[in-house]
């Protein structure tokens, strides 16, 4: 057997798990596995072929091309058809009738995944494009991070600080004028192991940012791996400026580690995630003073009640875990969190048409 075989049988075997999964977290294990296939198509999406046939394809193309995330919406997609067909027993409607629409919207499914793979990626990608009301807003919190280069460490802060608060007014306002704006999901980071100082990144954008967040199943398919990967969720604006300092705090964190390293004349990584983890905690407790002391301390943030239920149709059964660590160093530690103390999140610089951020240290 091939490479390319190979990985077409390790990419079904995904599938099937998945659906298992899906089946359990979703339909309360009321359906049968049906076979599960690849099909060769640049035109579909996927398809779910009922009857006596109990088939469900998915594009080789949208698997070899896109990221497993968007697989999964594909999949849940198929399924909620063989939900309407086996366990409601609705065989003669439409094939996104009302029924369907209703049980894609129970769970958080996405009911246009189906048709041509590109044009619903696009789709994908410019339906969590920031609406232009909401860029203005992310405009000037990206103006207050430029600020915020500033070699003068107060200037610096005070920047950082503004940029904050303005986001949660943003936020707030948006609340209080009942806003009901579209909510996303993004998977951000690489799939791999949990560890204590990725969950602290996570619960740091996760508390301060506007998001909600949980640690899932990931699987990549190019690799043939699996693991954990960070999920948020929130209002585009939201994500977009949760996942830039997601990947800020992993760049800069690695940045001031070298420097500690060298510093110290250290050899080798040995005390590098206690140190990290320190940088994080002394991070994390300096946003969460300023919540407490600072001028905006009267505007309360109190969650997005609609953004709650969103995150819990997507995840219906819920387990928390935790993470214990142990410190290798206590002066890495107490000076990784020092640096934390310091620590101010920078601009990003928006690389052409693509609008990706690159990131500044």
């Amino acid at each position: 057997m091939d490479i390319d075989n190979q990985l077409k049988s390790a990419w079904v075997r995904q599938l099937r798990e998945d659906w298992k999964n899906a089946n359990y977290t979703y339909f309360q294990d009321k359906m049968r596995l049906p076979n599960i296939g690849l099909m060769s198509s640049n035109s579909q999406l996927g398809f779910w072929k009922g009857g006596h046939h109990r088939s469900l394809f998915i594009s080789d193309f949208l698997v070899r091309n896109h990221s497993w995330e968007l697989v999964l919406e594909v999949l849940y997609h198929e399924m909620a058809h063989q939900f309407v067909e086996e366990a409601i027993g609705i065989r003669d409607a439409l094939p996104h009738g009302e029924a369907f629409r209703r049980i894609c919207r129970e769970h958080g499914i996405d009911p246009t995944a189906s048709g041509e793979p590109r044009p619903w990626v696009e789709r994908r990608i410019n339906g969590r494009a920031v609406e232009p009301e909401n860029r203005r807003a992310l405009d000037k919190i990206q103006k207050l991070l430029a600020l915020a280069q500033s070699a003068n460490r107060h200037e610096a802060e005070s920047a950082m600080e503004k940029a904050h608060d303005l986001l949660l007014k943003h936020n707030i306002s948006l609340l209080e004028a009942g806003a009901k704006g579209d909510y996303i999901h993004k998977q951000i980071g690489e799939v791999g192991r949990k560890n204590p100082v990725k969950s602290l990144i996570g619960t740091i954008i996760g508390k301060f940012f506007f998001v909600e967040t949980i640690w899932v199943f990931g699987y990549n398919q190019h690799t043939n791996s699996t693991g954990r990967v960070l999920e948020i969720y929130g209002k585009p604006e939201n994500v977009e400026m949760a996942e830039y300092v997601h990947d800020y705090l992993n760049n800069v964190s690695e940045s001031l580690w070298r420097e500690y390293r060298k510093k110290k004349g250290l050899a080798g990584d040995k005390h590098r995630r206690t140190f990290i983890y320190g940088l994080l905690t002394g991070f994390y407790e300096k946003l969460d003073s300023r919540a407490a002391t600072g001028p905006l301390d009267k505007l309360v943030w109190k969650g997005d009640p609609d953004l709650m239920k969103f995150f819990r149709r997507r995840n219906p059964k819920l387990r928390r875990a935790t993470y214990a660590w142990s410190r290798s160093c206590e002066d890495a530690y107490a000076s990784g969190k020092a640096s934390g103390k310091t620590l101010v999140v920078h601009k990003g610089v928006r690389a052409g048409k693509s609008g990706k951020i690159n990131l500044l240290n």
